[in-house]
């Protein structure tokens, strides 16, 4: 399970990644090497540039057997490659070294990639990486990228490039954006645990097995022959941290999260679902299912890319919705397209007693805070209204010139919110809404 020390900042990132002597002595050619002067570098075409390093170079590898090339720009050699091979024991000798690119960044550190013929080993896997220039098809110059690999290897070679591009991910706080499908991406920070999620004990566990238990265990959903996906909707009331779990999956695992806007169309909705498979393990969620699905979203749609011909592979899906009832059978009743469903309500006198302690606790006793989250249960307060009641409260107490609130303070603002409440329906408050 990823850890958030495991993420760094751009800053340091660049610190690793920079220009150092230690990175450019491990790019130094190796003395063996013997070009086959017959035939000279072609500086033109591309495709002869490939058939050139497969010619020159493809003798080093062990298992020249079905060699194939590959044009691809997954892999640069670069700091961060070469960081990301000393943690993982892998080896890259330079076989061809054609230049050195360099550039300073944002954060005054050098940063850089070389070019030439490369070869990349572990104790299990080696394939040919190579980036050269050439002239492209406007007489321009271009860098372009390929991998040579033998048939036996291939597979090794996608296992590794996958492998490096989830470790740049997870290391990159810069990375760490909701993708808003027709709108525009939100930044977020995982600062949210499950230690800070305002949940009945079983729910919160159960939720948060859920999620673990589907992240790791992909082979089982392979070797069975089942698509890995699972699907969760949260229902119940505005305001009681359906959002909050959203927000804690995001902070917690190495899960790449995918939204739509409020009002997005049919189109959105398929392009959040390729979106999200493409960039899996992934978070698809929807807030207010039930709003959208009355609004803008055609249901039929709706399910048949929940259902999908293709096989849905690392998603996990999460809708919310303030009325399940508003949500027909054919969303609710079936497993595989929600396969768990959970009312988050609003706090019993348990809970709410808990959370008014997190705020309350310093200035008020006890019995008062039992006596206040007595009034929340029967009121039936969301956490919403109970974190306005002590944002409202201490806002009293400074017009006041006091350092936090009294007692009566505190009772004349829960007077307040229950009449806010009631007059406007309950919906007076929800920070439902992930940014609020």
């Amino acid at each position: 399970m990823i850890k958030k020390q495991d993420f760094v900042s751009p800053s340091d990132l660049e610190k690793q990644e920079h220009l150092s002597i230690d990175w450019l002595s491990k790019l130094h050619p190796r003395d063996d090497i013997k070009l086959i002067e017959s035939f000279p570098r072609p500086l033109i075409s591309f495709i002869e540039l490939m058939n050139w390093g497969k010619f020159q170079f493809s003798q080093y590898l062990q298992d020249q057997t079905n060699l194939n090339k590959f044009v691809h720009n997954r892999i640069i050699v670069d700091g961060q490659f070469m960081k990301f091979c000393e943690e993982n024991k892998i080896t890259v000798e330079v076989l061809y070294k054609d230049a050195l690119i360099s550039w300073k960044t944002d954060h005054d550190f050098e940063k850089f990639f070389a070019q030439g013929i490369f070869l990349i080993k572990t104790k299990e896997l080696e394939f040919l990486h190579g980036a050269l220039f050439h002239k492209g098809s406007s007489f321009e110059d271009e860098i372009s990228f390929f991998v040579i690999v033998s048939e036996k290897n291939y597979e090794g070679y996608v296992a590794l490039r996958n492998q490096f591009d989830k470790w740049v991910s997870t290391r990159d706080r810069s990375n760490l954006h909701i993708r808003v499908v027709e709108g525009n991406d939100i930044p977020y920070t995982k600062d949210h645990t499950w230690d800070d999620l305002f949940l009945p004990p079983e729910t919160k566990s159960e939720i948060q097995h859920l999620v673990e238990n589907f992240l790791s265990s992909q082979d089982f959903y392979f070797q069975n022959k089942i698509p890995w996906k699972r699907g969760i909707l949260l229902y119940g009331p505005a305001g009681n941290g359906k959002s909050s779990i959203i927000r804690t999956i995001i902070s917690e695992y190495n899960i790449k999260p995918v939204t739509i806007v409020a009002n997005a169309n049919d189109d959105a909705v398929r392009e959040a679902f390729f979106y999200a498979e493409e960039h899996s393990p992934s978070l698809l969620y929807f807030e207010d299912l039930d709003s959208l699905l009355e609004r803008s979203l055609d249901p039929s749609t709706f399910l048949n890319l929940l259902d999908g011909i293709s096989a849905k592979n690392g998603l996990l899906v999460i809708a919310t919705a303030n009325e399940i009832k508003k949500l027909k059978s054919n969303i609710t009743q079936r497993p595989s397209r929600f396969d768990r469903k959970f009312e988050i309500t609003a706090p019993d006198f348990k809970m709410a007693y808990i959370y008014l302690k997190k705020w309350f606790d310093s200035f008020l006793s006890t019995k008062e805070i039992k006596e206040l989250a007595k009034s929340a249960n029967k009121e039936k307060l969301s956490y919403a209204y109970l974190k306005e009641l002590y944002i409202s409260s201490m806002f009293e107490a400074l017009s006041n010139d006091r350092k936090s609130p009294t007692f009566a303070d505190i009772g004349n603002m829960l007077k307040r919110l229950i009449k806010d409440k009631n007059v406007l329906g309950g919906n007076a408050i929800s920070t439902d809404k992930y940014f609020s």
